[in-house]
């Protein structure tokens, strides 16, 4: 009866380990570092028609500053992900070239 739980439990146990190194690997392979949010400031509720004129120019001021550090912050995490794009494209391209590629080398075998 030993030998029996003894032999179910080493399977088990193998199952188990491979199991949280893979999970290990992904997650370091496949975890992306955190993104950190815009730190741009809303300008808030715009001030209305009773405010006065400067009230309204200090708001549109702030909204045209907000705009641009939002625009800076864009162009920043696109051209962070430029590279990854650029590789994702060239595998890409890779794939459809060797598939069309290993597709006609199958088909000319067959004739």
């Amino acid at each position: 009866m030993t030998t029996l739980r003894h032999r179910l439990v080493s399977p088990l146990l193998a199952l188990a380990l491979a199991t949280a190194a893979g999970d290990a690997l992904a997650q370091s392979a496949g975890a992306p570092a955190a993104v950190p949010k815009h730190k741009c400031e809303s300008p808030g509720d715009h001030p209305g028609k009773l405010a006065s004129d400067n009230q309204r120019r200090s708001w549109t001021r702030n909204m045209n500053a907000y705009f641009d550090c939002l625009k800076k912050y864009i162009a920043e995490q696109q051209a962070a992900a430029e590279p990854y794009l650029k590789a994702g494209n060239a595998a890409i391209e890779e794939y459809n070239t060797n598939t069309n590629k290993f597709n006609t080398q199958i088909e000319e075998t067959r004739q």
